[in-house]
């Protein structure tokens, strides 16, 4: 499987990381996990529905949470939102 993150992933992360350091080590642990095993339970890992029906999500903390599009053995992540923002 090979992970890739779009810039804007990347910028958002960095901004999100600068407000909440915590966040960093969450997000490499969970990326880390979903390397080793998608379908490990804490990740959550679920498919979106309407719209988004091509994109999947993880649980990264509290509700805060990563998309990515999957094509093929390749995950790219691109967004980092809250719960009720998809």
């Amino acid at each position: 499987m090979k992970i890739n993150f779009s810039k804007s992933f990347i910028k958002k992360s960095s901004k999100l990381i600068q407000k909440n350091p915590q966040l960093e080590k969450s997000l490499v642990k969970q990326i880390s996990l979903f390397k080793k095993n998608s379908k490990y339970p804490s990740l959550r890992l679920h498919k979106l529905k309407g719209q988004r029906s091509d994109q999947l999500t993880i649980w990264i903390e509290d509700d805060l949470r990563a998309l990515c599009i999957q094509s093929h053995d390749e995950y790219v992540f691109f967004d980092l939102v809250k719960h009720d923002q998809y």
